[in-house]
């Protein structure tokens, strides 16, 4: 027969067992490509960064970047890992958002981000990108950008490129049918591309970029990050903690982007991981203002201190 001792001191336990686990707040975050640059944010998923500090992420991939500010005014979106010149298209249009992190950062690898031309398309310098059909992930994103001002640098008038607005993950096919000249991509889509022989890098863009300033940032309304400071105090941690993931463990790291890539093996194997720069202050944020508002891209002064959340 059992005790009543036993029994009055294992009801505490059996009722500890049968509570329910803590509630997870529910997030959703949007991103328009499935590459590497946003792989900090893939590691906080599948590594459980996210959810042992209570958040519950659900990732949407795919779309376009210039989508992504509509989506988080339309709350279909808590946070969207978006360019930073969609950001401050988005700005410039009146949006109040705020950058609550950096995603990654240009760097001095050639091939992080690269223009490749299609076989036999005989591009070789700067002038032979005029009059010719350029695919870009986005009209106005980032790599649209920094793209114009590499040509800019080399005395080449981007307006005399016509720019075409291309998925990333079609890029390869679009190369292959000749419907674009070029491609502006990033890992892991060129190593698919140069692995397919249907293009080759003719532009190491990376290299020929300054370095350092930001791609990808998260991005939120303020309305939103008012409303969920601890939310984006652990989504912050998070993403941090994700980035020494993805330094220390790049092939781990591989198998989780791919989760939500399915990129073939081949491909991911061989890409390089875009370094991950949580960090962001505000002469990153001034430096593509400057260059944007030189593009004609913006309308009006900008006081980026105000862009960056607290």
């Amino acid at each position: 027969m059992i005790s009543l001792f036993r029994l009055l001191w294992a009801a505490p336990l059996i009722a500890f067992l049968a509570m329910p686990a803590a509630a997870q707040t529910k997030l959703t975050i949007g991103t328009a490509g499935g590459g590497t640059a946003v792989a900090a944010l893939f590691a906080g998923k599948e590594e459980g960064y996210f959810g042992k500090r209570g958040l519950d992420m659900s990732i949407l991939m795919g779309g376009l970047d210039s989508n992504m500010p509509s989506a988080l005014l339309a709350h279909s979106l808590d946070i969207a890992a978006t360019s930073a010149t969609t950001f401050f298209q988005a700005i410039d249009g009146g949006l109040d958002l705020v950058v609550i992190l950096g995603g990654t950062a240009t760097s001095k690898r050639p091939t992080d981000e690269a223009v490749l031309a299609a076989k036999d398309s005989g591009i070789k310098e700067p002038k032979d990108f005029i009059g010719r059909k350029v695919g870009v992930p986005g009209i106005g994103a980032a790599l649209h950008v920094l793209y114009r001002y590499w040509l800019t640098e080399r005395g080449v008038d981007f307006h005399k490129v016509e720019f075409a607005e291309t998925l990333l993950p079609r890029m390869r096919d679009l190369l292959a049918a000749k419907t674009v000249d070029a491609v502006v991509a990033v890992n892991p889509f060129i190593g698919q591309i140069v692995d397919a022989g249907v293009g080759y890098i003719a532009v190491p863009l990376a290299g020929e970029i300054p370095s350092g300033k930001p791609v990808i940032m998260y991005v939120t309304t303020r309305e939103w990050a008012d409303g969920h400071k601890s939310e984006v105090a652990a989504f912050r941690a998070s993403i941090i903690e994700g980035a020494d993931f993805v330094a220390a463990e790049p092939d781990r790291t591989k198998e989780d982007i791919n989760r939500y890539a399915k990129l073939p093996p081949q491909v991911l194997k061989v890409a390089q991981l875009s370094d991950q720069a949580p960090k962001i202050d505000t002469a990153d944020l001034d430096w593509w203002f400057g260059v944007m508002k030189r593009q004609g891209m913006l309308t009006r002064d900008i006081d980026v201190k105000k862009l960056l959340y607290p």
